[in-house]
This record gives structure tokens, C-alpha cells and sequence, in this order.
């Protein structure tokens, strides 16, 4: 009997794996290279987003009880006695009976409390007559209308994006502590694997999931470092993988995971001394799976299967790398979708199916490629959905309803 648990369900080897991964430490970085990164602090405004009441429009600023009585009869004329253009600041106070020139994003000036748009008003250069009576803080945004001075702005563990960087650079921020951005070290095994650029021999194969993995994880926002390609023996593998581990946060391999004569990743870590968490998940595809810890570093061991593969990653090494990063929203969120396809085929086990998210009459489907395999790779082309079906499933037909993964929406 093996000293590890064997197949376990996803949720229970999710928690496994979560529990052997903590936020990395954090660095300070400039502004300009924080998209996409994870915040490792709470931020607060240290002033108001305007710092000042403005004009959302051109026209003139004025006190609304000027207005008191105006009609298109008999309009209120004014004197102006000032233009503040955007970028300026009023040197004047509004005193009755008088306004201001005043265009888009200016300073309201002291005493003044409307503002009314040029096309209600009739003006020359030194007047303005106003035909339509007007109520105080009409026209006007207020001081802190997008922020206030003291507000939370951000937490820690936020993805930081566009918008969040705007509203920072509009509050002074220039420099921000993340998390550092998670190294995977990725290692393929298989004696029938060659490189990509390699003319192929008899009985092999081009290592192109390495690839597929490789995207993904940059996509989770972590730096990917292909380790090459070891052959099926145990002394070899453990050597790559603790070399791996000194110079990543994580080591994804692939293949030798499974039962068979040439399956030598449980050998390798158990030579390495490694700590093996688990081995085998009750799922289709992506069964053939081990997690191990080796000097701290989680060892994630994926099957040969392309696609096998890229599953249980999708489901176990995007909240392992979240984690990681230091993000506040580990889990992936499940959405109700339909099947845009009858699928065939009965699920004795819990299955899943990547597909592509697609919008039909308001409704949410899941659009899947025609042929499934778990060594296909196309039918994860575009794949931003994972279809669930639970275990004992009969074939469905097309508008089945069922839960999915979101992954990259």
C-alpha cells in the first residue's frame, strides 16, 4: 500500500494542493509596468478625485439665485467678469449679479454655485443672459465625485488593469508593491519526444504540449522556463527536477505519471525524497496526476497527453499559481451554460470539456470541438470554457444544461 492518497476528487486535491502554496514576496515596481500584476498592499486616496468642483461643461458660473425669475421672455443678464479655461485657476469671487466665462474641467470659482452651458445662454463679450431659472450644484461635479480623499482605492491581492492604474496615476502613485510574478520551471519526459525544430524519426514525436503549457501559464501571469526534455528513467528526472526547483517557484512536468514500465515520476521523487502528496484524480481527462513537495517547491507531474494535461492544469495549477501570485480570487468561477453540441458519450467519471464561450439569443454556451481525445490539442483552440460533466452522465443532447469553468474571460 502506497504511503499517499490515491485517487482523490478534484476539490479534494485542489485543497492539497492550496495548502502547500502561499503569496511569494512582493517588489516595488514603477507605475508603467503594473498592468496585469497583483497588488501586495491596500491603497487609499491621499486626496480627492476632482481635488476641486469643476465644470462639466462649457458655459458660465454663476449664483443660482441670479436666475430667480428668469424666462425666455425676459431673461437675467449678467456681466461677466472673468474666463477660467481648463488648467487655470479663478482669481475673481461671483458676487451678485456677475459670472464667469468657464469651459469643460475648469474651477468653479468662489461664490459662484451653477453652472449653465453656453447654448441655453445668449452672451457678448462682457455679458451673459440667462433665460431659465436654475438650482444651486446644477452643472457642478463635486469635489471627490470619482474618489474621496481617504476612500480604500485598492486591496491587496487586486489585479491590477488600466482603470486601476488610471485612478493611481490620478492620485499621485507612481511606484506599487506587488507579488512577484511566480517562475515555473517546465520539464517534459518521454524517450519518444523531440524538440519542435528536430526532423523526426521513427516512432517519435515533436513536444509540442510544452508549448500549449507554456502559454497558459504566462497567461496566469507567472514567467514559463522550458527545462528540455529528459528520458524515462528515474535518475535523470530527479536530476532535472531538483535542479528545476532551485531556480523556480513551482515545476510543472509532463508524462510518466501513469502505470506503466516507463512511468518513472514517483521513482524520481521518491529518490529525490520528495514528499509525495498524492497520486491519480478521479476526472476524465487528467486521471494520471501527482503533486509533491520537494525542498518547499510544489511539484506539479501532468500526463503525457496533451490534453489530459492542459485539463488538470486548468484545474489545479491556475489556483496553485493565483495562490501564488498573491491573488485574493484563487478559485475559478463556475457560470451555468448549455451545450452548443450533443456530446455522445456516457461519463461513468466526472468529465470535462473544454469548449468556447458563446452567446446565443442572451443565453450562455459552451461550444466544444466535434472530436474529443486526450491527446488532441485542438480542441482547446480558443478554449476560455471547461465543461462539467458529473460522473455517471448519459450521452447529452445539444442544449444540455451544465456547469463551467471560466478560465481566460
Amino acid at each position: 500500500m502506497e504511503p499517499y492518497p490515491i485517487g482523490l476528487s478534484v476539490e479534494e486535491a485542489r485543497e492539497c494542493i492550496l495548502n502547500c502554496c502561499a503569496a511569494l514576496d512582493s517588489e516595488c515596481i514603477a507605475l508603467e509596468e503594473a498592468d496585469g500584476r497583483v497588488l501586495a498592499e491596500d491603497l487609499f486616496a491621499p486626496e480627492s478625485i476632482p481635488p476641486f468642483p469643476r465644470s462639466p461643461y462649457d458655459g458660465y458660473a454663476l449664483r443660482a439665485e441670479d436666475t430667480h425669475g428668469a424666462a425666455k421672455e425676459h431673461g437675467v443678464t449678467l456681466r461677466v467678469i472673468e474666463e477660467v479655461p481648463a488648467g487655470c485657476a479663478p482669481t475673481k469671487q461671483v458676487e451678485r449679479g456677475q459670472a464667469v466665462k468657464i469651459l469643460t474641467g475648469a474651477p468653479i470659482p468662489q461664490g459662484a454655485d451653477l453652472v449653465v452651458k453656453f447654448e441655453d445662454t445668449q452672451f457678448t463679450a462682457e455679458t451673459v443672459t440667462i433665460f431659465a431659472p436654475g438650482k444651486s450644484g446644477e452643472n457642478i461635479v463635486p469635489v471627490g465625485e470619482d474618489i474621496q480623499e481617504g476612500d480604500p482605492v485598492a486591496e491587496r491581492g487586486t489585479v491590477l488593469d488600466g482603470a486601476m492604474l488610471g485612478v493611481l496615476a490620478g492620485l499621485g502613485y507612481t511606484k506599487l508593491q506587488v507579488f512577484r510574478m511566480p517562475r515555473v520551471a517546465l520539464i517534459s519526459t518521454g524517450d519518444e519526444l523531440m524538440e519542435a525544430d528536430a526532423a523526426l524519426l521513427p516512432g517519435k514525436i515533436r513536444n509540442s504540449s510544452v508549448y500549449t503549457l507554456a502559454s497558459y501559464v504566462r497567461r496566469c501571469g507567472a514567467v514559463s522556463m522550458r527545462r528540455g526534455i529528459v528520458p524515462d528513467q528515474a535518475q535523470p528526472i530527479a536530476a532535472a527536477i531538483a535542479q528545476a526547483a532551485e531556480q523556480s517557484d513551482l515545476v510543472l512536468t509532463t508524462g510518466g505519471v501513469s502505470v506503466g514500465d516507463y512511468d518513472m515520476l514517483r521513482k524520481a521523487l521518491e529518490l529525490l525524497g520528495a514528499d509525495i502528496l498524492f497520486w491519480k484524480i478521479r476526472m476524465k481527462p487528467g486521471a494520471a496526476f501527482v503533486a509533491a513537495v520537494y525542498q518547499g517547491k510544489l511539484i506539479l507531474c501532468l500526463s503525457g497527453n496533451p490534453s489530459a494535461a492542459v485539463v488538470a492544469f486548468f484545474l489545479l495549477g491556475i489556483p496553485a499559481l493565483r495562490r501564488m501570485a498573491g491573488r485574493r480570487d484563487v478559485e475559478l468561477e463556475k457560470i451555468q451554460v448549455r451545450l452548443a453540441r450533443p456530446f455522445g458519450k456516457k461519463s461513468p467519471n466526472r468529465r470535462f470539456l473544454p469548449g468556447k464561450l458563446e452567446i446565443r439569443g442572451g443565453n450562455a454556451y459552451l461550444l466544444q470541438a466535434e472530436r474529443q481525445g486526450n491527446g488532441m490539442l485542438h480542441p482547446l483552440y480558443g478554449c476560455n470554457l471547461l465543461g462539467e460533466l458529473p460522473a455517471g452522465s448519459p450521452p447529452m443532447e445539444q442544449g444540455s444544461s451544465i456547469e463551467a469553468y471560466c478560465l481566460f474571460l
